[in-house]
């Protein structure tokens, strides 16, 4: 058994529908970014999509980036991930959503700890779905999440695949790090959920990666304007959850 990535991605966002595929940067879409970034650590990267036809495209990605594929239930989230982990001998799980293009790898090394005895490595103090930084992966082991399984049946939890975790945590053995400065700051959304997003990053991005291809969280910073904190604070005050 080993560590590995599972970059969950799908085609059917109700807000944004194909945003992970869309042409981001010079042709490239979001999850070919997130990829090419993932592909600079040592961990074996799974793309696990849903088995719906329109998620084809995330297909194609995975195969241009010549990564892995695995296509399960389009509900069933947290199915989907343990059956994929089981079918790649993953027994750790580094989680990684793929509407993210500013995923920070050097934070993914911070996460990874693999001789702990732990359920699950965060920086975070509430589930990914309901924060809007779009830069941390969650680290996760394969008994925390048939844990998970074997306790609740309810769709929120069978969707969102660690929120069961934060909202239960004395049922696992969290390791929670110490946050980086964004986990500080109110006013910055870089995941990408809405057109409004989508643009924003796509400006964003452009800036950072022109000034350096290998750019980090403090270039990002660096590079957000006061209009785009001001975007970005209208942003999170709508797709609050």
């Amino acid at each position: 058994m080993q560590t590995g990535i599972i970059v969950q991605a799908r085609t059917g966002s109700t807000r944004l529908p194909n945003k992970v595929v869309l042409p981001f940067y010079k042709e490239r879409c979001i999850l070919d970014i997130v990829l090419q970034k993932l592909k600079t650590l040592k961990y074996p990267i799974v793309i696990a999509t849903s088995n719906n036809p329109n998620d084809i495209e995330i297909v194609k990605a995975a195969n241009r980036n010549n990564v892995q594929i695995f296509r399960a239930s389009e509900e069933n989230v947290l199915e989907r991930y343990i059956d994929c982990a089981q079918e790649n001998n993953f027994s750790n799980i580094i989680r990684v959503c793929a509407d993210n293009p500013f995923i920070d790898t050097c934070l993914i090394e911070e996460i990874v700890d693999e001789s702990a005895d732990y359920s699950a490595h965060f920086f975070q103090d509430k589930p990914s779905i309901q924060t809007h930084w779009g830069v941390f992966a969650e680290f996760v082991s394969l008994d925390a999440l048939e844990k998970i399984h074997s306790l609740t049946k309810e769709k929120t939890f069978l969707e969102h695949v660690t929120n069961y975790i934060y909202l239960n945590p004395e049922l696992f053995n969290i390791n929670k790090m110490n946050p980086p400065v964004l986990c500080h700051v109110d006013d910055i959304r870089l995941t990408v959920d809405t057109v409004e997003d989508f643009k924003l990053a796509q400006t964003l991005y452009k800036l950072c990666v022109e000034k350096n291809s290998k750019f980090n969280l403090g270039t990002i910073l660096e590079n957000i304007t006061q209009e785009m904190k001001i975007q970005m604070s209208q942003s999170i005050s709508f797709n609050q959850k």
